[in-house]
């Protein structure tokens, strides 16, 4: 009878393993509402880098499962827990040993914006001058401190459509963005971009990546390295820009 029992359990386990050994990998991945590179329309989440980033788990059979919440949460959730990432995310050099870094995906270039009308900047000395509409925990904030912008001088907001809504009615004097971002968050709120205008080149470090928790498993990053330059051999990252930019691909900034 042992023997039978231990036969039973043994045909039982083989037949349980293959199924159990099939689930697929899971990766959590938080994001923030920043479009056109990743936002929320309706219940669904898209946007470059979000399309990107189904598009390399569905060429690396991993189980994404994507969520947007305010940026800080996004970042503080990437450094804290294994196989979690944050995306999309600016890789600058002090941000360089928090991460496993997939990309890029886009180049980094960001813009002062004031209203319409405002005096442009001559020198960085000038950016101290004025007040900025910024979104809690983003690498814009950091590298205005660090063109000695006071803390003081920065207006937290929650997102990017916060900060913008602060600047159009006059809370804050300036914000930074790409200018592919401000152009589309422009749109959404149904104001013409002749309302705003640059004001100075801030940055142009770094560019734009997938972040994911230094604890992960490690082949992971590897992996999803490999599958993001396939899909630029194929044309497929691309493709996913020119649908939301409407432009060559080498226009796309």
């Amino acid at each position: 009878m042992n023997m039978l029992r231990r036969i039973l359990a043994l045909s039982l386990l083989s037949y349980w393993l293959p199924a159990v050994q099939a689930q697929p990998q899971v990766l959590q991945a938080f994001t923030e509402e920043w479009a056109p590179y990743n936002y929320t329309e309706g219940d669904k989440l898209r946007g470059i880098a979000t399309d990107t980033l189904r598009a390399l788990c569905a060429e690396t059979g991993l189980r994404c499962v994507m969520e947007s919440v305010p940026w800080a949460r996004a970042y503080r959730s990437a450094q804290l827990h294994p196989n979690v990432m944050v995306f999309t995310t600016a890789r600058v050099a002090e941000r360089e040993q928090e991460f496993l870094w997939i990309g890029p995906l886009l180049p980094r270039v960001t813009w002062v914006y004031g209203r319409r009308g405002a005096k442009r900047l001559h020198d960085a000395q000038q950016l101290a001058q004025l007040r900025y509409a910024v979104v809690r925990g983003e690498a814009a904030a950091k590298d205005l401190q660090a063109a000695g912008v006071p803390a003081s001088a920065l207006l937290e907001q929650s997102n990017n459509a916060s900060a913008l809504r602060s600047l159009l009615a006059g809370h804050a004097e300036a914000l930074v963005d790409t200018e592919v971002g401000m152009a589309w968050n422009m749109r959404q709120l149904g104001a013409d971009m002749s309302e705003v205008q640059p004001l100075w080149r801030l940055s142009d470090r770094g560019a734009y990546y997938f972040a994911l928790n230094k604890q992960s498993d490690p082949g992971l990053a590897e992996k999803l390295q490999t599958a993001l330059d396939k899909l630029k051999r194929q044309g497929t990252l691309d493709e996913i820009r020119r649908s939301y930019l409407h432009a060559p691909a080498g226009e796309a900034r």
